[in-house]
């Protein structure tokens, strides 16, 4: 595992230390509903038999939203699973909320889930929280920070920097299952090797891990709440994160949507993203 023992140091005056235990708490806490409502959880669909919601999602956005609004009641708060989920645009600080990020992987309880949080300011991700039940690992960090790696024993790891990823390496590369689906050629380049798992935020920790060179979504269709806790403990890590074609990505201030492709990884991701996986093979 690619770490060494560290301390937080604040990185950005929107964000106290008192703030980050407060998040971490409430995060393990939501941890602790979703291990206790897991056996016999209800399940219902949402938009189709792909997208399922549970009673487990529910209960927790709610409590988080709850939790978020009482300690910062000036800002806004995005959950995935409110009912009107869209940002106003008026406020600066924003949350955003995933109560269970791999909700399939939740319901077949193969622990490859997580309880995402993010706080993005004027648009920009400035910390974010991954805390994954199973694991009883809390991922935290952003940019200035750090990126850590917390055991609910107390055990705590900042990330060091990675290895840039030279243009002619085989990278082991971590893609969500609609895109091993509708790209399934990237899996049969012989620079690529793929590594499955579920929830976007245990993606980005298992890069940050070594156990992964990049995470690559190239399907769209991700939203504010799947990246923003992600991006900035990727960022917090000094891992590369960018669109696979573009400048940068771009989170919209009144709006869930993320247009661009995803890429995050070691130094040198986009370079060699851009190289073997931005066009297809004809």
């Amino acid at each position: 595992m690619a770490t060494v023992s560290g301390n937080l140091v604040t990185g950005h005056p929107s964000v106290s230390a008192q703030d980050i235990a407060y998040v971490s708490k409430i995060a393990r806490e939501a941890g602790a509903i979703a291990i206790s409502m897991r056996e016999g959880v209800d399940i219902r669909e949402k938009t189709g038999p792909s997208d399922k919601v549970t009673a487990a999602d529910c209960a927790i956005s709610k409590k988080l939203v709850r939790d978020l609004k009482a300690r910062f009641p000036d800002d806004e708060v995005v959950s995935e699973e409110d009912e009107q989920h869209h940002p106003s645009g008026k406020k600066s600080r924003v949350w955003h909320v995933d109560p269970i990020d791999g909700t399939d992987n939740y319901i077949s309880n193969d622990g490859q889930y997580s309880v995402m949080i993010g706080l993005l300011v004027d648009g920009q991700p400035v910390f974010g929280w991954v805390y994954a039940p199973v694991w009883k690992t809390l991922y935290s960090g952003g940019p200035g920070f750090g990126a850590f790696a917390e055991k609910d024993s107390g055990e705590k790891q900042r990330f060091v920097d990675l290895n840039e990823l030279e243009i002619g390496s085989t990278a082991r590369i971590i893609m969500g299952g609609r895109d091993r689906k509708n790209h399934p050629w990237v899996s049969e380049l012989p620079q690529v090797q793929v590594v499955k798992m579920g929830s976007i935020g245990l993606k980005v920790a298992k890069v940050l891990e070594g156990y992964a060179d990049i995470y690559v979504h190239l399907a769209g269709r991700l939203k504010t709440w799947d990246t923003a806790g992600p991006i900035a403990i990727a960022l917090g890590g000094n891992l590369e994160v960018g669109p696979i074609n573009g400048d940068a990505i771009i989170f919209p201030s009144n709006s869930v949507r993320l247009e661009s492709t995803v890429i995050i990884g070691r130094p040198g991701c986009l370079s060699w993203s851009r190289k073997y996986i931005a066009n297809p093979p004809q």
